[in-house]
Parts: structure tokens; sequence; C-alpha cells
């Protein structure tokens, strides 16, 4: 009686896993195939789409890729990072939600210009405002936003760097200043505000120039007449 009962439970048992077995092969056969796509190929190809959607100014989309796994700091073909388009383009909103997703806000492009440069350049003073609210730096070595935003003649925003602590006579690595670039394109009233936070007329880059003679150079008159006043 015991033998048989042995029989039995053995029986049962091989039955079970037969039929666990089948089971397991059915679901696996009925499985979607798994991609064979390269992981490089799908990184990429969901940075392209990362792009586009921000030239776009698509937000939900953003959202999505970058929950999806799409990282934010990633350049595209020109050397730029998501932040830096966004910030270009004068996209706050976009600027708003990639910070929020994890964008690096000083994290710099392939020739090593941040968003609050290119924001500044442009005169997008929303997306500066907001760039630094997230800790945006406005005092880094070199080329700053103040330069960016002199050459670009946005007074606006060269008064909002300036009150936030932007340095008036910060020199970038061969010595040009804020108020030089200012002079050479003739930006007259981002020439007023930089003098009025303490620019300095006389001060000279490393070939001895001042913003006076980059003006000169240029003939601006405009810019010359205001910067020979600021010397007197």
């Amino acid at each position: 009686m015991l033998k048989k009962l042995i029989y039995v439970t053995l029986a049962h048992i091989i039955l079970l896993t037969t039929a666990n077995v089948a089971d397991a092969q059915s679901r696996l056969s009925n499985a979607p195939p798994q991609s064979s796509t390269p992981p490089e190929v799908v990184v990429e190809a969901s940075k392209i789409e990362l792009f586009k959607m921000i030239g776009l100014q698509r937000d939900r989309d953003v959202r999505n890729l970058i929950f999806r796994g799409t990282s934010p700091d990633l350049l595209d073909e020109r050397g730029d990072h998501a932040l830096f388009v966004a910030a270009r383009d004068g996209w706050a909103e976009g600027v708003s939600l990639l910070l929020e997703l994890g964008a690096k806000p000083n994290l710099r492009n392939k020739w090593g210009d941040s968003a609050l440069m290119v924001a500044a350049l442009n005169g997008h003073e929303a997306v500066v405002k907001t760039l630094r609210s997230k800790g945006a730096e406005i005092n880094n070595a070199g080329w700053t936003a103040l330069h960016y935003a002199a050459l670009g003649g946005h007074d606006n925003v060269v008064r909002y760097l300036l009150n936030q602590g932007a340095n008036p006579v910060a020199q970038s690595p061969n010595g040009v200043t804020a108020l030089m670039m200012a002079a050479r394109e003739n930006r007259t009233e981002a020439i007023k505000v930089l003098l009025e936070y303490g620019a300095d007329s006389a001060q000279k880059n490393q070939k001895g120039e001042t913003a006076l003679d980059w003006a000169v150079r240029e003939e601006h008159k405009a810019a010359v007449e205001l910067l020979q006043r600021a010397k007197k």
C-alpha cells in the first residue's frame, strides 16, 4: 500500500512539473519578441526625438521622453545640450521643465557656453531669471553671461545680472570686458548701465586696448562720446 502511494505521489509530481514546464513554454512562445536593436541606437533615436520636441516646444513629449530614461544632458550634433537649446530659443516653460527633471543649470556645451550665456546673448530675460533661480552661475571664470548680454545690447538683462551681483569689470581669458563688447557693437544703453554699475572705461585687455579704443576702431560715434565722458 505504501509502495503504491509513493508511486502515485511521484507520478503526481511528474505530472505537475510537466504541466508547469508546458505552461511556461506556452507563455514564452506568446510573449512579444525581445528587441534586437542595439542600446546605443535606441539612445540616439530617443535623443533625436528629445531635441525635436524641444524645437517644437512640446512640454508633454519632453517630459515623457525624460521619464522613459532619455538624459536631458545629452549633446546634439552641434554639441549643445537640451537646456542650452531651450534657453537659446527663449522657451522659458521648457527651461523650467528641464531643470525640474534634472538638467544641470551650469552644464556647458561643446564650445564652453552655458544656457545662461546664450539666454543673455539673445535677451531672453525670463529664461535668465529662471536659470538664476536654479543656481546658474554669473561670476564664473572666463567669459560670463554679462559679456554676452552686453554684446547683444540687452540693457535690461545687463542691469538684472549686475543687480544679481555680476562683476562689472570681469575679464575673459584675453582680458576682454563686458564694456568692450558693448563698445564694439555700439550698444549705447548697455554702455550706460555698465558705467552706472562701476565698469572701468580705462580697463585694458591683454593687447593694452580699452573699450574706447574698440569704439574708435569701429567708428561708433555714440559709444565714443559716452566713453570719452566717462574718462573725465
